[in-house]
């Protein structure tokens, strides 16, 4: 995995192309052991490497004759696109090198045939013009502004942030969602001026402006008729998890003992990959227990860490510098622990992210199936719904209604939407922002072989009533892995990545009251009243534990990411000195 950046400046020889690649310092840990550049009068692209394949030969950019390219990603079809682009003249075994063999021989229409995850730009020198891309799933993240002097772009905020000042602002509704739904949607960030490159599209950008827009998103039929047979999942499970193997570096396994990490170590074990180190983090005694047992069994080594209260509040300043655009999953913290472990001998790590989404996981999915009580509204519940009588953060979705009711049509089935909800909005701007800042911070790679648009094309359509039955979500990947691992029940409640916030901070909440009404910025967001309230109401509620943990690291992340704090240590120490 990698880092990338660039700027297409207006006019020649701008003056901030001098000071374009100081902004090295705010990537290098996405790629600590190489850095390439290449500019001319109206181009400047920057790249940090975290070798993994061609670990010798794959340095970016990657440049010929005629195009200039830089990467951050995997091409995991990269070797049968070899075998069916000859007449490119390949320069390296770099699995990003066959983004150009594509785009020499069919231009932006045929790059719709990688398979992968990536965000990518490619520099035609014939044409002059600059070619920027992301997967149809968002896995690898690019991000965009336009500025006086030009278009910027990048794999994170910060860098952006640094050139554009003036333009970073607080978007009020970006917020809004923020504090509805833990993460903002759709192509906005929470900073006025900063956009997100769409998963799936492609900007061709000659000389500092924008020309074209395509988007090569993932497609998605109401109906499709598949083989549902055992033998046909098993063979399509198989060949996602396989391919996205490749890597000249070994690899571990990230391990919650839940549904989907229980599926990865099965495919390991069934295609005989050896040494096989897998790590997870426990927040009790006998959930480490439980997993001990299935990792022996399979002759793997598990390497856990606890997660304490303590670590809880340790990670939040840590979290709030490292994740750049807000996003309150508490599961970031855990995992950002588990990659600080994992570090130390690994480049490489499989998740299971992406899993609930294909294969029909979440409760809200269940819940869309019931019978009576059904719940058809595909847009989660905002955490503050009914918290203040004043309807504070009203018509927060209405952009996200109007964004998403084209393609959640009504030919789709109920529970079909919300998957495809999830896979246009949380899948890219929550889970996959925290993988990707949460392993690139300690310079790793995740990789999630259920993410995969292959895999999307056989899964996707198995019936509703296979993937919720019997009050049961996953109820058909469930009873594939209770076949084949009969030590492990998978109709029992996972005992993952559940951080107890509510235990933890109900615990804290006088102190976090004391603390939070201390903040006088956070007097443009709330009044007193309402910080008072949410924490009473958290004192005899531990359900309202949820809306106080987005109001507690959003106070983190805007004193680190808009007031530059630049302090470490546990959240009430922080809090306390200031």
């Amino acid at each position: 995995m990698c880092g990338i950046a660039g700027f297409s400046y207006l006019r020649p020889k701008n003056k901030q192309s001098n000071k374009f690649f100081q902004i090295e310092k705010f990537i290098s840990h996405r790629g600590p052991e190489n850095t390439g550049r290449y500019g001319n009068a109206y181009l400047n692209l920057l790249h940090t490497r975290l070798s993994i394949v061609d670990l010798k030969g794959g340095n970016q950019p990657i440049e010929n004759n005629r195009y200039v390219l830089i990467v951050n990603g995997e091409i995991y079809n990269d070797l049968e696109i070899r075998k069916k682009n000859k007449s490119y003249k390949y320069s390296t075994n770099s699995d990003s090198e066959s983004i150009l063999a594509l785009y020499h021989k069919g231009g932006i229409d045929a790059l719709k045939n990688l398979r992968g995850m990536y965000a990518f730009v490619i520099y035609d020198k014939n044409l002059d013009e600059v070619i920027i891309g992301r997967d149809e799933f968002g896995i690898k993240p690019l991000y965009f502004s336009l500025l006086k002097d030009g278009i910027m772009f990048c794999s994170e905020i910060r860098p952006i942030k640094s050139f554009g000042k003036s333009n970073c602002s607080i978007n009020i509704f970006k917020f809004f969602e923020y504090m509805q739904l833990q993460y903002s949607t759709g192509t906005g960030t929470i900073y006025n001026g900063i956009n997100r490159v769409a998963p799936g599209q492609i900007l061709v950008i000659k000389r500092g402006k924008i020309i074209r827009s395509i988007s090569n998103s993932f497609k998605t039929k109401s109906k499709q008729n598949i083989n549902q047979t055992e033998k046909f999942i098993d063979n399509s499970l198989r060949e996602s998890i396989e391919s996205h193997l490749r890597s000249d570096v070994p690899y571990c396994l990230f391990f919650s003992g839940g549904i989907d990490s229980m599926l990865l170590l099965h495919y390991l074990y069934q295609l005989k990959k050896k040494n096989i180190v897998a790590f997870s983090i426990f927040f009790d005694e006998y959930s480490k227990e439980d997993l001990k047992k299935i990792t022996d069994k399979y002759n793997i080594d598990l390497v856990y860490e606890k997660f304490s209260e303590r670590d809880f509040w340790e990670w939040i300043f840590f979290a709030a510098e490292k994740i750049d655009e807000p996003v309150a999953d508490y599961a970031i913290l855990p995992t950002f622990k588990l990659a600080s472990l994992a570090s130390k001998n690994f480049k490489v790590a499989l998740t299971g992210e992406g899993g609930d989404e294909l294969f029909g996981g979440y409760g809200r999915y269940k819940k869309s199936q019931r019978s009576i009580f059904k719940n058809t509204d595909y847009i989660p519940r905002g955490a503050f719904k009914k918290i203040f009588k004043n309807k504070k953060f009203s018509n927060w979705e209405y952009e996200l209604k109007n964004l998403n009711s084209f393609t959640l049509r009504n030919e789709f089935s109920i529970l079909q939407r919300f998957q495809i909800f999830d896979y246009y909005n949380w899948l890219p701007n929550n889970l996959l922002v925290k993988l990707d800042r949460c392993l690139m911070a300690f310079g790793m790679e995740g990789r999630t072989p259920f993410i995969d648009k292959e895999l999307f094309n056989k899964l996707f359509y198995i019936d509703d009533d296979r993937k919720i039955n019997k009050g049961f979500g996953k109820f058909y990947i469930r009873d594939f892995l209770n076949s084949r691992i009969p030590e492990y029940n998978f109709f029992k409640k996972k005992k993952g990545f559940s951080v107890p916030i509510y235990d933890w901070i109900p615990s804290k909440v006088d102190y976090l009251e004391e603390l939070l009404l201390k903040q006088e910025f956070l007097g443009e967001y709330f009044s007193k009243d309402e910080l008072r309230h949410i924490c009473k109401a958290t004192k005899y509620n531990k359900k309202f534990s949820k809306p106080l943990w987005h109001i507690i690291f959003f106070t983190s992340w805007y004193l680190v990411n808009i007031l530059g704090l630049n302090k470490k240590g546990n959240f009430f120490d922080v809090l306390s000195d200031r």
